[in-house]
């Protein structure tokens, strides 16, 4: 092979090896560990499986070198009958990997800026916003999008600051911290049907 001919397989392979960590990020990121397959990740990427496999040997030290994305509002791609279970899961896997969590960071984060009543403004409009579009509340007031933003900036405090949740099965908590959740998503719902 020619110098030219092994500098552009090193791109191709430098390019395949960033797309795979983006996309197994965004699908770790989003739906955890064990919801992920390598063809998961190849397809998202662009690549075969057997690509994958041979760049990072297996699904588990792939895992171990994606950075998974912190979806919060605009990652998320799940049908509105799934939402609750998606911000709660989204939480809980941040917690688990050590990440950040903005929900529990948002209320500091106002009042730590120079103009609070400006930050806290923009970001209300942003929560609102973002979290309206997903459920399509469209009500004057976005009520039921302003519940479900209270309900998951205390879920995120109670999870990350409190550890009121720590003693409890991963999936137990999803099911049930998304039941309330979805219950105002699903009543925005049928509030739009009138």
């Amino acid at each position: 092979m020619s110098a030219r001919g092994s500098v552009t397989a090193g791109r191709a392979r430098s390019s395949s090896r960033d797309s795979i960590l983006d996309s197994a990020g965004r699908l770790f990121g989003e739906r955890g560990y064990s919801s992920v397959t390598v063809r998961d990740i190849a397809s998202a990427a662009g690549v075969s499986a057997a690509l994958v496999m041979k760049l990072y040997g297996s699904k588990e030290k792939l895992f171990a070198v994606a950075k998974p994305t912190e979806a919060l509002l605009t990652d998320l791609d799940v049908p509105v009958s799934e939402l609750g279970a998606a911000l709660v899961f989204c939480v809980l896997m941040r917690r688990e990997r050590g990440l950040r969590e903005p929900w529990a960071m948002m209320p500091c984060t106002i009042q730590d800026t120079p103009r609070p009543e400006a930050t806290r403004a923009k970001t209300r409009e942003r929560y609102l916003a973002g979290t309206a579009g997903l459920m399509k509340d469209t009500t004057p007031d976005l009520r039921y999008a302003s519940t479900v933003v209270a309900l998951m900036t205390g879920f995120g405090e109670a999870v990350r600051t409190l550890g009121l949740f720590d003693g409890w099965d991963f999936d137990e908590l999803v099911a049930h911290y998304a039941a309330i959740v979805q219950a105002q998503i699903d009543a925005c719902q049928l509030a739009g049907q009138d």
